[in-house]
């Protein structure tokens, strides 16, 4: 039985990981374009976890070639911490099991919801809040990926949450993962879904709101923002229709 303590170098980590060495020679060494540590060292931080790197390992190297400078000891990482980045990112599934691969082209996202590495602090017991959801054995929250966040949210399918996300009518994600990947926590998704009616009563009501008033023909007028020409406009005939109508007691 694998030790948690093992440590791992980056050929190790890529079978692990059943991908190639160039794949984890980036983790290990390319930081986020969002900005950030590389994603190992991300998780190991997270985990509060000390791995030994090799000096000099600043880019993409050859695989067997060292590069100028650096020791001959290789970057080595806890198996503990390969094995909660493999969790988050979706190589692997909570039992450690390889996790298969969506088909398709264009950039992946995890077949299932992820674990994320970092240990869920719990609301206040007495805050009257309801306890997050999370992996039992390492205590952190599920990741639902564009895949299996639409179902949970109450859209109809994939492509409408992908639409609605890109025109800012979806949940906000709850973060972005170590490759980068928006993801959203299950009480995120399920607070958006309660609220669909709640949603659907205000839009409803902006559309059949009272107009602003009425022209002397009788048509309805909405005062647009600012200092509109034509809303002051009709409103101006609408005074103005209204001054000129005699009133009853004459």
């Amino acid at each position: 039985m694998a030790r948690k303590d093992e440590l791992l170098n980056l050929s190790e980590i890529a079978r692990l990981a059943g991908v190639g060495r160039t794949a984890a020679q980036k983790w290990h060494t390319v930081p986020r374009k969002s900005g950030g540590l590389p994603p190992l060292r991300l998780v190991a931080k997270a985990l509060e976890a000390n791995a030994r790197e090799a000096e000099g390992l600043e880019g993409e190297v050859p695989e067997t070639e060292a590069p100028e400078g650096s020791s001959d000891a290789p970057p080595l990482y806890p198996r503990e911490v390969v094995v909660a980045f493999l969790k988050a990112v979706g190589y692997m599934n909570a039992d450690e099991s390889p996790m298969e691969r969506r088909a398709g082209k264009g950039k992946w996202a995890p077949t299932r919801p992820t674990i994320d590495p970092r240990r869920a602090k719990q609301p206040d017991p007495d805050s009257g809040e309801k306890p997050f959801k999370v992996d039992r054995q390492t205590g952190g929250r599920y990741r639902y990926y564009v895949p299996h966040a639409w179902e949970m949210a109450g859209f109809g399918s994939e492509n409408s949450f992908t639409s609605s996300k890109t025109h800012g009518r979806a949940p906000e994600p709850d973060g972005i993962d170590e490759l980068e990947r928006p993801y959203w926590f299950a009480e995120t998704l399920e607070a958006w879904k309660a609220g669909a009616e709640e949603r659907k009563a205000e839009r409803y009501a902006s559309r059949t709101v009272a107009p602003d008033g009425y022209t002397s023909t009788g048509q309805p007028y909405r005062v647009l923002p600012g200092t509109n020409y034509y809303a002051r406009q009709a409103a101006k005939k609408a005074g103005q229709a209204g001054q000129d109508q005699p009133s009853r007691e004459e």
